[in-house]
């Protein structure tokens, strides 16, 4: 009786294993990267207020993202950017944070591939002026518009957006106008 009914757990064992081994693969697969690492290229119009002037700029190449990936249509992203400000003679470094808004199902992981999405964020615009020099902070306000697009085994975001910093300080306000081009990878 024991041989017997060690025989019926054996095989009963050796026919679910591959069945429930494979249920775990389907659900790792579908379940997908929880995160979006990514690096832009920011090219923009900047109007400053108050007489400030007007010029062209290029934040590149740290403009850096990370993104928390989710099924709802709603994701959140954290984005910061260095660079030198040669209009103003000063460093800057811009953190934030943006809501992304699928506005249309895609397809690959999550539906995200090829799907529009609009984005909305809030951020401080932080300038160091010269060496000994003071440091002023601004309050910015961004909204823009993209597409996630396939490019090997990364993600391809180009990406559309205004901005408006407001005057604070010896700050004037900014208008800013532009295009990100940016790379992403899916963890």
């Amino acid at each position: 009786m024991r041989k017997l009914i060690g025989s019926a757990v054996l095989a009963a064992a050796l026919f679910v294993t591959p069945t429930l081994a494979a249920a775990q693969r389907r659900a790792a697969a579908e379940t997908g990267p929880k995160h979006e690492f990514g690096i832009d290229l920011a090219f923009q119009y900047v109007s400053l207020g108050s007489n400030g002037g007007s010029g062209v700029q290029l934040a590149a190449p740290v403009d850096a993202r990370i993104g928390v990936l989710s099924r709802s249509p709603n994701m959140f992203e954290i984005r910061a950017s260095l660079n030198w400000d040669s209009n103003l003679g000063a460093i800057a470094f811009a953190p934030g944070v943006n809501v992304l808004h699928v506005l249309k199902r895609g397809s690959g992981t999550r539906g995200l591939m090829r799907a529009p999405y609009v984005t909305g964020g809030v951020g401080l615009n932080i300038l160091k002026f010269g060496s000994g020099a003071s440091t002023e902070t601004q309050f910015a306000l961004g909204a823009g518009v993209g597409k996630r697009l396939p490019y090997g085994s990364a993600v391809f975001r180009p990406e559309g957006f205004i901005a408006y910093a407001f005057s604070s300080g010896a700050l004037p306000s900014a208008f800013s106008l532009g295009v990100r081009l940016g790379l992403s990878f899916w963890h």
